[in-house]
């Protein structure tokens, strides 16, 4: 029998350092986050408008800076 989620209003104010936000059945396996951030900032929820006008220029050869092992 499949999994139904019925979702009609939900509002997720803040999600911090590894969070995640999960409907139905899930299964998480190796926690791990390989994302760089640099500079500006990302605007999420309510149609909030940003006037972010940055440029960055970044040079990071290396496609991870930590080794990821998962169990």
């Amino acid at each position: 029998m499949p999994t139904i989620n019925n979702i009609f209003n939900i509002k997720i104010s803040s999600i911090s350092s590894n969070g995640s936000i999960n409907f139905g059945n899930t299964l998480h396996k190796g926690h791990s986050a390989n994302q760089k951030s640099v500079g500006g900032y990302s605007v999420i929820g309510d149609g909030s408008f940003s006037m972010n006008r940055e440029l960055n220029n970044v040079n990071d050869p290396d496609f991870n800076d930590q080794p990821n092992q998962q169990v």
